[in-house]
C-alpha cells in the first residue's frame, strides 16, 4: 500500500499517533490526544496539514481494540477519512522483527505503519449493513444475559435445596412456566401441602396457558411431593426471603433472554441467508439468527477458507524438518462466539443421527486409523459445517437441495 497515512495506537480514552508521507518518511513527531472533541480536532488539523503537504487524501490506520476504537471510528467516518483496521498480531509480528523489539506507546504507531506499507492490499473499513450490525449487538447482549442467567440459576438451585429440596426433579424442564409459577406462590412446601388440588389447579390455569386437566395433574403431583420432602428451613425464615428474590431474578432474566432472542429471529428472518442456514440439520431459528449475527454479510468473505479463518477454525500449522506441521489444534484466533454456535449446531446434528455430510464426516473422524475423541471430531465438523454454510449461501440454495445435488453427482464440490 502507498499513500500518506496517520498511524494511530488506540488505548482506552486516548491515542498516540504519527503522520507518514510514505514508508519510513515521517511527518512530525508522535503526539498524544484524548478521545474528546479537543483531541480529535487536533488530529484532524494534522491530517489536513499532511494532505496539504502531499496533495493526496490521507488514510487512518489503527489496530482493532474493540470498544476503545468506537469514538475514533465515528469521528473518522463523519469526516470522510478512509480507514483501515489491522490485526494487533500483525503489528506485534512486525515489532518482533526488530533486533531491539521494544514496545512503547510512542513506538507502536511505527509498527502499525509498517504493516500498512508492507501489504499489497487491505480491506477498507466501511459502514456495514445496519441489520447485521444490529443483530451482532443484540447477540452479544443475549450472550451477556445468558451468562447472568447461568449465575442466577446456580445460586437459585443452592437456595432451592434448602427451601424446597428435590423440587426440580419433578419436571422435565424445571424452569418452565408451571414449576416457576408454583414457586412464585408457594416457595416453601409448608405453604402448599395443606392446599386443595383444585385451588392450586385454578391458580395454574389462570397464570399459565395450560388447561384445567393438565393443571390439576401437576397440582396433585406437586402437593403429594410437598407432603414428603423435608426442607432445611421454616417457611418464615430469611432463607425463604432470599429464595424469592433469586426466583424473581431468574424469571426476569429468562424473560429478557426470550425477548432478545425473539427480536433477533424476527429481524434475521427477513434476510435471504436465514432460509438457507435454518434448512441445515441441527440448526433451528435460534441458532440460525445467532450464526447470521456473528458471520454478518457473508459476501464480504472472498473464500470459504477466509470464513473458516475468521471463526478461528483454521489449523495451527507448525512445520519443521520431518514434521509436516499439520493435524494440530485449531488456531482459535477468530470469532469465539461463532465457534461456540457452530459447535452447538454440530452437536444437535449428531444427536439427530440423520445421514448428512456433517454426520458422515464425524463418523469418519471417529473411525479413522488415528481416531479423534468426540470433542475433537465435533470441532473438526464445525469447520465442515461452516464451509457448508458458505456454499449454500453463495449458491443461494437450501441444504436439502444442495445435499441432493451432492449425492447425485457424488462430489463435495462446494459443500466441503
Amino acid at each position: 500500500m502507498e499513500s500518506p497515512i496517520v498511524s494511530i495506537d488506540v488505548s482506552n480514552g486516548n491515542s498516540h499517533y504519527m503522520c507518514f508521507i510514505k514508508n519510513n518518511k515521517r511527518f512530525g513527531k508522535v503526539k498524544k490526544i484524548d478521545h474528546d472533541i479537543e483531541g480529535f480536532k487536533r488530529l484532524l488539523e494534522d491530517i489536513q496539514k499532511l494532505e496539504a503537504e502531499t496533495n493526496e487524501k490521507v488514510c487512518a490506520v489503527f489496530e482493532a481494540t474493540g470498544v476503545y476504537t468506537k469514538p475514533l471510528e465515528r469521528f473518522l467516518s463523519k469526516n470522510s477519512i478512509k480507514t483501515y483496521i489491522i490485526n494487533p498480531l500483525e503489528s506485534a509480528r512486525k515489532r518482533k522483527e526488530e533486533i531491539h523489539n521494544k514496545k512503547t506507546d510512542k513506538l507502536d504507531p511505527i509498527s502499525i505503519s509498517k504493516v500498512y506499507y508492507d501489504k499489497e492490499e487491505m480491506m477498507e473499513l466501511t459502514k456495514k449493513d445496519e441489520t447485521y450490525n444490529w443483530l451482532r449487538k443484540k447477540n452479544r447482549l443475549y450472550e451477556d444475559q445468558l451468562n447472568h442467567l447461568r449465575k442466577y440459576k446456580v445460586t437459585f438451585q443452592n437456595q432451592l435445596s434448602i427451601c424446597f429440596p428435590g423440587y426440580l426433579d419433578l419436571f422435565k424442564d424445571g424452569y418452565s412456566d408451571i414449576p416457576m409459577t408454583i414457586l412464585k406462590k408457594y416457595p416453601h412446601p409448608d405453604l402448599l401441602k395443606n392446599k386443595k388440588a383444585e385451588t392450586v389447579a385454578r391458580y395454574l390455569e389462570k397464570n399459565t396457558c395450560h388447561t384445567h386437566k393438565v393443571s390439576l395433574e401437576y397440582a396433585l403431583k406437586i402437593i403429594e411431593f410437598a407432603k414428603k420432602t423435608y426442607p432445611g428451613c421454616e417457611k418464615d425464615d430469611v432463607e425463604v426471603e432470599i429464595f424469592k428474590i433469586l426466583l424473581d431474578k431468574v424469571i426476569e432474566t429468562q424473560r429478557e433472554c426470550e425477548k432478545t432472542l425473539n427480536e433477533m429471529i424476527t429481524v434475521a428472518s427477513t434476510l435471504e441467508e436465514y432460509r438457507y442456514i435454518s434448512s441445515i440439520d441441527g440448526i433451528g431459528p435460534n441458532l440460525a439468527a445467532r450464526i447470521i449475527a456473528e458471520i454478518g454479510d457473508i459476501e464480504e468473505f472472498k473464500s470459504r477458507e477466509a470464513l473458516v479463518a475468521y471463526a478461528g477454525l483454521d489449523p495451527h500449522i507448525y512445520q519443521s524438518g520431518d514434521q509436516d506441521g499439520k493435524h494440530l489444534k485449531i488456531s482459535k484466533k477468530g470469532n469465539k462466539y461463532l465457534r461456540c454456535l457452530l459447535f452447538l449446531a454440530v452437536g444437535c446434528s449428531i444427536r439427530g443421527a440423520k445421514d448428512n455430510p456433517v454426520n458422515r464426516f464425524y463418523q469418519k473422524k471417529k473411525q479413522q486409523s488415528n481416531p479423534l475423541n468426540s470433542k475433537a471430531a465435533k470441532t473438526a465438523c464445525t469447520a465442515k459445517l461452516l464451509k457448508i454454510i458458505y456454499g449454500i449461501c453463495k449458491n443461494k440454495t437450501t441444504y436439502a437441495v444442495s445435499y441432493t445435488h451432492l449425492r447425485a453427482h457424488e462430489t463435495d464440490s462446494y459443500l466441503v
